[in-house]
């Protein structure tokens, strides 16, 4: 069958822009983020608070490591709306391995503060960066292995992200904080109720990552192990 040469020449007039749209915007230069930063530090030494958050929301459209170091002070000292809407401006900072650190280190601070919790973590998962895995992985451990009777501040939320993390070694850790006593309910304890919310969120972030679904840890390692050589690090399928 022959093609039409209108719908030949259609084709190779869409191709360049076709291919154009699936490469990444350039990241901006260091003038343009030494612009943003100046617009952020003044807006912040002065009292309008609409003017505070309109430089921070800005930020977002200049994801360079400047700017995202000139966000990560308000995570940790503006109002909790501040606080959120930088966790939120960072968040779409894509792949940006700056904007994961600001986060990381914004989390023991804010663990009291839920709202900006949440929003940390959400970011976290939007900027993903394979080195927010061990992160969440820690968060969660450290905190189930202080106690585990009571609900803890964060670890749903770092279980959620790491669902939302794309790499295989998210699925590593989900299976590693499932498989841990603590979370499993092997050789007893008290918490159980908390235990099965950790359960159900480590569960459905498995599911997430690889459209799978196994109702027990044993049957996920066994999965995994027979199916991980598939992936790339990235979760994109060889």
């Amino acid at each position: 069958m022959r093609i039409a040469p209108v719908l030949v020449l259609a084709l190779q007039l869409a191709l360049p822009a076709l291919l154009r749209a699936e490469d990444p915007a350039p990241r901006p230069s260091d003038e343009e983020a030494a612009k943003k930063t100046e617009e952020l530090k003044a807006a912040l030494k002065g009292d309008s608070d609409d003017a505070k958050r309109e430089a921070i929301a800005s930020c977002a459209d200049c994801p360079h490591p400047k700017v995202a170091a000139a966000l990560a002070p308000v995570l940790v000292s503006g109002t909790d709306e501040l606080r959120t809407a930088a966790a939120q401006a960072l968040g779409r900072m894509s792949g940006l391995a700056d904007a994961a650190k600001a986060l990381h280190a914004a989390l023991a601070p804010n663990e009291k503060h839920g709202k900006v919790l949440e929003a940390l973590f959400a970011a976290i998962e939007s900027v993903n960066h394979p080195s927010s895995v061990p992160v969440c992985q820690k968060w969660v451990n450290d905190r189930n292995d202080l106690r585990d009777s009571d609900e803890v501040n964060g670890v749903l939320l770092a279980i959620d992200a790491l669902g939302g993390l794309k790499w295989k070694a998210s699925v590593d850790a989900l299976i590693a904080i499932w498989n841990k006593k603590k979370v499993s309910g092997r050789g007893g304890g008290t918490g159980g109720g908390y235990k099965d919310k950790c359960r159900k969120h480590a569960e459905g972030a498995l599911r997430r990552l690889t459209a799978e679904a196994f109702g027990d840890v044993e049957l996920w390692e066994d999965w995994w192990k027979k199916n991980a050589k598939n992936f790339n690090d990235d979760m994109t399928t060889k």
